[in-house]
């Protein structure tokens, strides 16, 4: 298998003393689907606005083709590497 297109490592996104996501992994491969589930108050939301750029993670790494990105807003997200 090659490796994912996209990757997201170990992101975290604490708010205060609030944990909103724990240590999420997920790697997608070129040309596959995936749909994100899970019970209200599991992350999703917050792992898509990691993804997108609204919000920066507390710690962990996104990587685009084996290469990290340092997603800093939605334009950023977007934009051509």
């Amino acid at each position: 298998m090659s490796s994912p297109l996209l990757e997201a490592r170990a992101l975290s996104r604490i708010y205060g003393g609030v944990l909103a996501l724990d240590q999420v992994s997920l790697a997608l491969q070129r040309g596959s689907v995936c749909a994100l589930m899970g019970d209200n108050g599991a992350g999703k939301s917050t792992l898509v606005k990691i993804l997108s750029g609204v919000i920066q993670p507390s710690s962990g790494e996104v990587l685009l083709e084996g290469v990290v990105l340092h997603i800093s807003d939605p334009r950023s997200a977007s934009a051509p590497s």
